[in-house]
C-alpha cells in the first residue's frame, strides 16, 4: 500500500470486517494501547501479537465508523467511532497514529478514553 491513508484505513476497515489479513503490520511491528496486556508502560510487541490482541475485542466491537485520515511523511493518523456491544451502545472515540515504512505499519499508538469499554 503506497498510500498512507490507505494503510490506515485497512486498519479501520479490517476492525469493521473483524478481519485483520489486510492490515500490512511489519512482522515486529509495535503497538502501545491504553487497554493493552502490558499497560501503558510497554508496547505489544510483533504483528502476531498485536492481531491476536486486536481479535481478543471482536466480541464486544461493533460498527466501525472512519472520520478523519491524515498523513504526512511516514505517518498516518485516523480517527473514528467504535460502537461497542457490551456495555451496549458504548461508543470509543479513538485517534490512533500509524507510522509506516515501506508500506508497512512499524509502530501504532491507539489513543482513546477507554472508560466506555470498561463499563
Amino acid at each position: 500500500m503506497g498510500n498512507l491513508k490507505d494503510v490506515a484505513r485497512a486498519y479501520f476497515d479490517g476492525l469493521n470486517r473483524k478481519d485483520l489479513s489486510a492490515v500490512p503490520y511489519a512482522d515486529d511491528a509495535i503497538m502501545w494501547a491504553p487497554l493493552g496486556p502490558n499497560g501503558l508502560d510497554q508496547p505489544i510487541r510483533g504483528k502476531k501479537a498485536i492481531i491476536e490482541y486486536l481479535e481478543g475485542v471482536f466480541p464486544i466491537l461493533g460498527e466501525v465508523e472512519v472520520q478523519n485520515l491524515f498523513a504526512d511523511g511516514e505517518w498516518a493518523c485516523g480517527r473514528a467511532f467504535l460502537q461497542l456491544t457490551n456495555p451496549a451502545g458504548a461508543m470509543l472515540r479513538v485517534n490512533d497514529v500509524f507510522h509506516v515504512v515501506g508500506g508497512e505499519i512499524v509502530e501504532q499508538e491507539n489513543h482513546y478514553d477507554p472508560r466506555p469499554a470498561l463499563g
